[in-house]
């Protein structure tokens, strides 16, 4: 257990003070260990991972932060069960996806790219191309401050990146998948070709923590809004909210030490020292010009936590 840890340098954006009690674990039973002394203790937790879709505020912290990290070797840690294959949720998403591919075992390989873990992934139901987190689920594993248990996919209430979790104290232990039978090399192409496509999205180095704000599942979307959007808007059942933002003048705004890339509406980046203040004063700019341009209410796919 450490005190007074910058938060910055276990965040992907590198934003963030200074967190009262740090500790990492490394397994499920450590993990349950942590949250067990911060309840005795009386004090907030917060647990992360690989630091991704994570804005931290500025000044003290007054919590302790639980960094779950990855297993060194993810063979012990994926197991098959009853036909299915279960996962730790401190695996990096990476690892389970490749390690899935390798068994030919498709359902996940649209997400390759994305950073973090597997339990962060199914907290905020992350998806791409078509493909979420939360497709091949079969059930997942909780300690919910008292007792271990298991939760059937329906029970996690899973929604467009949004799922129980964000508004539970419940924490994800490990998480059960039915997978479809495909051919490996296949599946490895798929890999392949969207990890450059995302590449050329999210520059390998930059200080970003995915993309900032959701985007909108048409359905949502007011009437009287849908006739100010392009007749190809639909994307899998959604308008990107780069789109969005780079029809208000989005790219390369700036606010202190935040800029938004000049190629991509949706990528906030930490170009120094930006601080809290600044992600949160770009951010209010940003739905304020979409919601007078468009009629349509942003909503952050990252979370604040201060």
């Amino acid at each position: 257990m450490l005190e007074h840890v910058d938060i910055k340098p276990h965040t992907t954006f590198g934003v963030g003070g200074m967190a009262r009690y740090f500790v990492e674990v490394e397994s499920s039973a450590e993990l349950i260990e942590a949250i067990n002394f911060a309840k005795k203790s009386d004090i907030r937790y917060v647990i992360i991972a690989g630091g991704s879709n994570l804005v931290f505020g500025d000044g003290l912290l007054d919590m302790l932060v639980i960094k779950m990290m990855s297993p060194k070797d993810i063979f012990n840690y994926i197991r098959l069960q009853d036909g299915n294959v279960v996962c730790d949720a401190g695996v990096t998403l990476m690892d389970f996806i490749n390690w899935s591919i390798r068994y030919g075992l498709s359902g996940l390989e649209a997400l390759s790219g994305i950073p973090g873990s597997v339990g962060g992934a199914i907290v905020g139901n992350a998806g791409a191309y078509g493909q979420n987190i939360s497709g091949p689920l079969v059930e997942v594993e909780i300690f919910d401050g008292e007792d271990i248990r298991t939760l059937t996919k329906e029970e996690c209430g899973f929604t467009y990146r949004d799922s129980i979790f964000k508004n539970k104290s419940w924490v994800v232990l490990s998480a059960k998948y039915s997978f479809t039978r495909d051919d490996p090399e296949v599946l490895k192409k798929k890999s392949k070709e969207i990890i450059e496509t995302r590449n050329k999205k999210y520059t390998p180095g930059i200080k970003c923590p995915g993309s900032f704000f959701k985007n909108i599942l048409i359905e949502n979307i007011p009437e009287a809004s849908l006739k100010h959007l392009p007749k190809d808007r639909d994307y899998f059942g959604k308008v990107v909210a780069g789109y969005l933002l780079e029809q208000v003048g989005a790219k390369g705004m700036k606010e202190g030490g935040v800029e938004i890339a000049n190629f991509h509406g949706n990528l906030l980046m930490n170009t120094g020292e930006a601080t809290f203040k600044d992600v949160i004063t770009l951010a209010e700019k940003l739905k304020k010009l979409v919601l007078d341009k468009f009629g349509i209410q942003l909503e952050e796919e990252v979370r604040y936590i201060r």
